[in-house]
């Protein structure tokens, strides 16, 4: 149970170990694109010589996540344990209607992730964080994570994950965390070509 691991590891009361997990909020933002047929007035642009458009077919939609146990548990070793902070983090997506739980790890996520048939991209995209501010920090201000569809398919829920640029990596070890996971209400239907981009934002709070 994430309590009593907390709790033994860190001394901390049942009720401040809670209180971390909720001083722990964030949400994953995914806005769909869709490439336009040349013709369509306002629309159309020529990139390098090849007349195309890319809109965005809906508003950007706020989906709140779950700090999982080992999330929270590399958190708390970092600033605590004097564990090394890991410097690449990547946004990830998953393909099926899973409910994402604290007990999900790296190595078992308990979803089927990302593959190469799914999108264009062959690796994760980068997590690429701006510096943090009002307690806050996030990839708004990008670049952020874009993903194309090779096919069509339910982009189900997103994934921040550190350790391997390898979509399906199952390693288990120190250096490869899973921190959070969301489902996206509503489920992002992609097509052929359709674009999905990625932000996350995570907030903490002493109070």
């Amino acid at each position: 149970m994430l309590t009593e691991e907390l709790q033994r590891r860190h001394d901390l009361t049942l009720r401040e170990v809670e209180e971390k997990r909720r001083r722990y909020g964030g949400h994953f933002t995914a806005q769909r694109g869709l490439w336009v047929p040349y013709g369509i007035e306002g629309r159309q642009r020529v990139v390098g010589g090849v007349p195309h458009g890319h809109e965005f077919t809906h508003e950007p939609t706020k989906h709140r996540n779950i700090v999982v146990n080992e999330g929270l548990d590399h958190v708390l070793n970092v600033e605590l344990n004097a564990l090394a902070a890991l410097t690449t983090w990547f946004l990830t997506g998953f393909t099926d209607a899973i409910t994402p739980l604290a007990t999900h790890d790296y190595a078992v996520d308990g979803v089927t992730e990302l593959t190469t048939t799914d999108v264009a991209e062959a690796i994760r995209e980068t997590f690429n964080a701006n510096p943090a501010s009002s307690q806050s920090l996030d990839n708004a201000a990008g670049p952020v994570a874009q993903y194309t569809a090779d096919q069509a398919f339910s982009f189900e829920g997103a994934m921040l994950k550190a350790g391997s640029s390898t979509f399906t990596d199952v390693v288990d070890d120190a250096v490869h965390i899973l921190f959070c996971s969301s489902v996206l209400a509503p489920v992002v239907a992609m097509v052929t070509l359709a674009t999905i981009d990625l932000t996350y934002t995570i907030a903490s709070s002493d109070v």
